[in-house]
C-alpha cells in the first residue's frame, strides 16, 4: 500500500467504503470509526487525518474548530462520496460555518447524533441543530459506549455502496435508517 504510516494496512470491515467522519473535537469520530470497522485499535486523540482502507477517513476535530484548517478539510473530503457529520447529543453548537459541508454538490451528508448515552444528552436538540444547518434526515442516534445505532449506521453506509451514486441520504434508502422516535 502506501509508505504513509497513517494508512492502515489491513481492512477490518471490507464492505465499508468511501466516507469521511467530520465533527468537533471530542464528538466521538475516532470511537465511531473504530466501532464501525469493528476494530480493536486503541482509542487515541486523532492528531492528523487517518486513512483506513477503501477510503474510510477519520479527521481531527481541529478541522472543524479552526478556520485555518477548513481548506485541509475540503481537500480531504474532495474525493470521498459521503460525509458523516457527528453532532454530540449534549451540544447545541454546530462546529462549522453554514454551507461548508455542501461546497461540493455531489456529496452525501449524513447526520449522526453521537454520545446518546450521556446523562445530559438531548437528541431532539442535536437533530434540530443539524436540520438548522441543512443536514437532511435521516439522523442516526449512536453511542459507542453502549453500541446503540452503530450497526444501523454501518448497514446504511454499506447500502450506499450498492445504491445510485447520485442519491442523497434523504431519499428512499434513507428510510431504512432507525432514528428512534425523532421525526426530523
Amino acid at each position: 500500500m502506501s509508505g504513509n504510516p497513517d494508512v492502515k494496512e489491513h481492512q477490518l470491515h471490507p464492505d465499508l467504503a468511501d466516507f469521511v467522519l467530520v465533527g468537533d473535537v471530542g464528538s466521538g469520530k475516532t470511537a465511531l470509526t473504530l466501532a464501525l470497522l469493528e476494530s480493536t485499535d486503541e482509542l487515541l486523540k486523532t492528531q492528523a487525518v487517518v486513512f483506513h482502507p477503501s477510503h474510510v477517513v477519520d479527521t481531527p476535530g481541529e478541522f472543524t474548530s479552526r478556520p485555518a484548517y477548513y481548506g485541509a478539510l475540503l481537500a480531504t473530503i474532495a474525493e470521498i462520496s459521503t460525509v458523516v457529520y457527528l453532532q454530540p447529543a449534549n451540544s447545541r453548537a454546530f462546529s462549522l460555518p453554514p454551507g461548508l459541508l455542501h461546497v461540493y454538490p455531489d456529496k452525501r451528508v449524513i447526520g449522526v447524533v453521537s454520545k446518546t448515552d450521556l446523562p445530559d444528552a438531548d437528541t431532539e436538540s442535536a437533530c434540530r441543530v443539524m436540520a438548522d444547518h441543512n443536514i437532511s434526515p435521516p439522523y442516526f442516534l449512536t453511542s459507542t459506549a453502549t453500541g446503540e445505532g452503530v450497526a444501523d449506521l454501518r448497514s446504511f453506509l454499506i447500502s450506499l455502496q450498492t445504491s445510485d451514486a447520485g442519491m442523497g441520504a434523504c431519499e428512499e434508502p434513507g428510510e431504512q435508517a432507525v432514528i428512534g422516535g425523532n421525526e426530523y
